[in-house]
């Protein structure tokens, strides 16, 4: 398994074009790391500060900088050799990008998210009903497409449901309309993965249930169809849940109490299952989680598990 994606902003602060120009360079090459670094101009808050400490203004922003309590790399004529946190004048982009890695991972922001305020700006595009279809969002190095016609995501090849769920609240997302021959002429080779709202809200479901509008109350639903999921976004214990909610109707708590799931997590399938439009509100659930399974149900649960590769009901032979 990939490691996730970790992004970071890298504030720039009185370097001359070639050490900018380096810095650009390292901080390009850190994808390799699966490390996204955003470049972005001193404004007092980042996780890491590159100061050129021979330019004119060099100590006021010190100054901001160490308030803030903010990392620093310093780059000056004085240092005669490179040392944690310093290089001297001319380093290489190779000094810089080594730098970088060391000083991010030990950065107190790379422990801690920064969430923002309100809904993520992808979830507020998969909610629309109307207007554009196609939208282009943008942070660092990353691109996604949300395509409200087709209620699809399109992603690199590089990166995986689980990370870009893991980022969606960042706030630095930049989204704009394109057309379709925009798209096609541009974008497809770049975003060549398509994945559902389904399996978009399912994912939220595994990796960041708190981004799912909550349920007003507990419902008994069903599920429309089986969900559009490949075998490894689907934890294995979520499968007789699933199988369960696209046989028949269930309340939360009688589904919980049947798969021996928690209930927080079976409210998470509920919560991502009336997201993404795949409930069936009904009348009457289930009477008893207990009921007599049949043979119609043992051949049905039995299918699912060999489509994911699995075994159920071992434990009753």
């Amino acid at each position: 398994m990939n490691t996730p994606l970790r992004s970071f902003r890298v504030a720039a602060a009185g370097l001359d074009v070639l050490h900018q120009t380096r810095l650009k360079l390292a901080c390009s090459m850190l994808l390799a790391e699966r490390m996204d670094v955003q470049l972005i101009p001193w404004s007092g808050e980042a996780d890491l500060l590159v100061i050129g400490l021979d330019h004119a203004d060099a100590a006021r922003t010190l100054s901001e900088a160490n308030a803030s309590n903010v990392p620093m790399l310093s780059i000056a004529r004085r240092y005669a050799d490179a040392a944690p946190g310093r290089l001297p004048h001319g380093a290489t982009v190779r000094d810089i990008n080594e730098q970088l890695s060391s000083l991010l991972l030990t950065a107190p922001a790379a422990v801690a998210e920064r969430p923002a305020p309100g809904v993520p700006k992808l979830l507020r595009l998969a909610q629309m009903r109307a207007g554009a279809d196609l939208h282009l969002l943008q942070r660092g190095g990353i691109s996604a497409l949300v395509d409200t016609r087709t209620r699809s995501i399109a992603l690199p090849a590089s990166l995986t449901l689980a990370e870009l769920v893991a980022q969606l609240d960042d706030s630095t997302w930049s989204s704009e309309v394109i057309d379709a021959a925009t798209f096609q002429h541009q974008y497809t080779y770049r975003l060549p993965q398509r994945h559902s709202f389904e399996a978009l809200y399912f994912a939220l479901a595994r990796y960041r249930p708190e981004l799912l509008p909550a349920l007003d109350s507990q419902p008994t639903l069903k599920l429309r169809h089986w969900p559009d999921l490949h075998a490894d976004d689907v934890p294995a214990n979520w499968l007789l849940a699933i199988a369960c909610l696209h046989a028949r109707p269930w309340q939360p708590a009688a589904l919980a109490t049947a798969c021996h799931l928690p209930p927080n997590t079976v409210e998470s399938l509920f919560c991502a299952a009336v997201a993404s439009g795949l409930a069936l509100n009904q009348e009457a659930a289930v009477p008893s989680p207990t009921r007599r399974k049949d043979a119609s149900d043992s051949r049905f649960f039995s299918w699912v598990a060999r489509r994911f590769g699995l075994t159920l009901f071992q434990g009753g032979q």
